[in-house]
């Protein structure tokens, strides 16, 4: 979403396992912890976003499969999710926890899923110098308008309501809904991309990532059937880690 307020969702004991195997640690942002989590030790650098209702664990396939003594694989619970505080979550928000993470680690790559690479692609059309060498982004949405739509219309809410959320953003972030556009971040991209998406993705519609994929100067495009928004498929796996080399 492009501001909301993420629903607390607890740690299954599973996921907390799994990220007891890494190397835990917070920093500050605005007041809040953000939990950040690392694997691996290797000489070049991996930063993993996740998107909306998510957390870290969802990159623990990714983490299997790197290997560990070329990569140090660096992963944060965005704000308000996972083991991170607050309460609300948006896109400049998150482009600038990805700009303090970028100043704290010598990142090379950048793996993102959804609103993760959404917020990559809105901070380095922003500021290109902080570009990374190689980003992998999975399903990114399109528009950020979209998101304000779809609020309205899966709540039934009055139109009132709606024009309050872009008020309200507009007070926030200083810009309205429409600047929020992967058409316009895509073409002045410096990063090498890969970019993969799900021709069934209900919630990041397919055609955007085409369209992307033709704005962005250095990008690649993998196309799945049927795996949906999430693309958890080991294939998909596969393709990050070749990417990366």
């Amino acid at each position: 979403m492009l501001f909301c307020y993420p629903f607390p969702v607890k740690l299954k004991p599973v996921q907390a396992k799994f990220l007891e195997t890494s190397k835990q640690s917070f920093f500050d942002f605005d007041g809040k912890k953000i939990a950040t989590y690392q694997w691996g030790s290797g000489p070049q650098t991996i930063l993993c976003l996740h998107g909306w209702q998510s957390q870290s664990f969802r990159w623990k396939k990714y983490i299997e499969e790197l290997d560990k003594e070329k990569y140090t694989i660096i992963s944060i619970d965005a704000p308000a999710h996972g083991n991170s505080e607050g309460k609300i979550f948006n896109v400049p928000m998150y482009a600038k926890v990805i700009e303090r993470l970028l100043a704290d680690y010598q990142v090379d790559y950048i793996l993102a899923h959804s609103l993760g690479s959404f917020a990559t692609m809105c901070l380095f059309y922003e500021k290109p110098a902080l570009a990374v060498t190689k980003v992998a982004l999975l399903g990114t949405p399109g528009e950020a308008s979209d998101f304000v739509d779809e609020y309205a219309r899966v709540l039934k809410t009055h139109p009132r309501v709606k024009e309050n959320l872009r008020s309200y953003f507009l007070e926030y972030a200083g810009l309205t809904p429409e600047y929020y556009s992967t058409a316009r971040f895509a073409p002045v991209q410096t990063s090498k991309a890969l970019l993969i998406h799900d021709k069934q993705d209900k919630e990041a519609p397919y055609h955007y990532a085409k369209k992307v994929a033709e704005l962005w100067p250095n990008a690649k495009l993998i196309t799945t059937d049927g795996f949906g928004h999430k693309l958890r498929d080991l294939s998909v796996v596969k393709a990050v880690k070749d990417f990366f080399g």
